[in-house]
């Protein structure tokens, strides 16, 4: 018998020194253990302490029902938790509870009141959201406490947030279960969409918070888009291409679908449901007003004139110029003739959707913009100022600019055209497509080759289409054109070859007989007559 006691009598002196020690709450030191709920599972978990490691042995200690009557629980290797059943103590019984590894103490013990130590598990919030419609937007969300006895207490937290937002806004003051009061949040915004999600703690355990209930998400009331505009040319020739009504989402998270009124020259306004965020503009259209589908009462009709008002109160000296280090550009204009409410500078890369259009508004006094975004390097973008009044629009000619010129990326296609007189040739050309040619064109570059000779080249100007080369003689060539911008010359676009009957050689002016490689050598011009 005195070999069994050995050991526990060795550990006695240090045993009573960790008791000493023993923190009158379960959260101090690396040991922590509460209760889950009135009649739940006792959980403890812990942190290691350097080169004491993890315990092997959880000790439990009775101090109220069952004098001094201790237990143990393994703890399996590696684990930094353990659950223990609610069987394996009384209900509102008091614990000292401590770790051991291999025989020896690792911690002080903890004390713990299985009555006050317990985490409640989380509220329930009833997903039917009501909103007042007052001068500002309250939410108010109806929840329920967790499972707990009528008499206790619980204090609960709310905390709420944008859809997709990182951080939370708490609401103050916290709320309780005795009397229970719905959450209230105050000054939202409308279409937006938030998330909402609370948890709750005895009220004589302030820091021993349950868990944060699942996220509930609602959305406010939809509103009447406050940002309209138009995108297609509506006040220039359309060549058959439809005019869109144009306003921006809501924000993440949000549906919403509108109805419009347009009224049409010499008829009653015609309603029209539509999706988020684009409607086809009726011909001879002047007028329209947006609204939210199940909006607020209170809310005004988004409306906007679409009537083209005269040039001369338009917009005029529009300049779009890059900025050094930055991919953002920067428009300036000077003022019409008339009074403007505002004014709106839209763009859009070329080939790009009339639903992909960009827009800022401007107040009337202010004469610039930097429009933001990531503008690419030799891609041309469509830039439009636009004076808005209540009686109509005021656009002054749309620009085409780039952020950077570079060369093109192909040649001009070449084709022979009847020949006017017989017998003298007339080359005709296309234009390179705006995305392909890269900056503004400053001429071309036409080369002539024989079979035998180095090939001569001249330049010709941009503006035009078409040449004529009256003096070309008989015989075997072969014709390319390039295209230039200020940023250089770009490649050879497909050959032409013309044979004339005749002398089978050309004359040394215009397609001189050598080796048949391309060089950028430039003569004298070639005459050519203007499209």
């Amino acid at each position: 018998m005195s070999g069994a006691w050995a050991a526990p009598c060795r550990l006695l002196p240090l045993l009573l020194l960790l008791f000493h020690r023993t923190s009158a709450k379960g959260s101090t030191g690396p040991l922590q253990c509460y209760g889950v709920g009135p009649l739940g599972d006792l959980n403890c978990s812990w942190e290691s302490l350097g080169d004491l490691g993890a315990p092997s042995t959880l000790h439990l200690q009775s101090q109220k029902y069952h004098s001094n009557r201790t237990w143990t629980v393994a703890v399996p290797a590696g684990q930094s938790w353990v659950t223990i059943p609610r069987e394996q103590f009384t209900t509102s019984d008091e614990l000292l509870i401590w770790g051991t590894k291999a025989g020896r103490p690792l911690w002080p013990p903890v004390f713990v009141n299985l009555e006050t130590q317990m985490k409640p598990e989380a509220p329930q919030l009833d997903p039917d959201v009501d909103f007042s419609e007052d001068d500002y937007l309250e939410a108010t969300i109806q929840w329920s406490p967790p499972a707990w006895p009528r008499h206790k207490v619980l204090v609960c937290q709310f905390h709420y947030r944008r859809c997709q937002q990182m951080a939370w806004t708490l609401l103050e003051p916290e709320s309780k279960s005795i009397p229970l009061d719905p959450v209230k949040i105050q000054d939202l915004e409308l279409a937006t969409g938030y998330e909402v999600s609370g948890r709750c703690r005895m009220e004589k355990e302030e820091n021993l918070w349950g868990e944060w209930s699942p996220i509930l998400s609602f959305q406010t009331l939809p509103s009447a888009p406050k940002d309209v505009w138009i995108s297609g040319n509506l006040c220039g020739t359309q060549n058959g291409q439809k005019s869109l009504l144009l306003w921006k989402a809501p924000g993440h998270c949000v549906q919403v679908s509108y109805r419009l009124w347009f009224q049409v020259k010499g008829q009653e306004l015609i309603p029209q449901e539509a999706p988020c965020c684009s409607s086809s503009i009726p011909t001879q259209a002047e007028w329209v007003a947006v609204s939210a589908i199940n909006g607020t009462s209170w809310e005004p009709l988004t409306n906007l004139s679409l009537v083209c008002l005269g040039s001369g109160s338009a917009p005029h000296g529009v300049v779009v110029s890059s900025i050094a280090g930055s991919t953002e550009l920067l428009v300036t204009w000077q003022q019409g003739s008339g009074e403007p409410q505002e004014h709106v500078v839209d763009w859009a890369q070329d080939g790009e959707l009339l639903e992909n259009l960009n827009w800022v508004r401007l107040p009337p006094g202010n004469l610039s913009a930097l429009l933001p975004g990531n503008f690419e390097r030799g891609v041309p973008y469509r830039i439009t100022v636009t004076a808005v009044s209540p009686g109509g629009l005021y656009p002054a000619p749309s620009v085409w600019r780039f952020r950077e010129e570079l060369a093109p990326l192909v040649g001009p296609v070449l084709w022979r055209l009847q020949d006017v007189p017989p017998g003298t040739p007339t080359i005709a050309w296309g234009e390179v497509p705006r995305h392909q040619l890269r900056g503004h064109l400053t001429h071309y570059t036409l080369c002539a080759q024989s079979e035998t000779r180095p090939s001569v080249c001249m330049n010709v100007s941009g503006s035009v289409q078409k040449i004529t080369l009256p003096n070309l003689p008989w015989g075997p060539c072969e014709l390319w054109m390039t295209a230039s911008t200020i940023a250089g010359q770009g490649p050879p676009g497909p050959s032409l070859r013309l044979h004339l009957p005749g002398v089978s050689t050309c004359g040394t002016r215009y397609c001189p007989i050598g080796s048949g490689r391309r060089s950028p050598i430039l003569p004298t011009a070639i005459p050519a007559s203007p499209m």
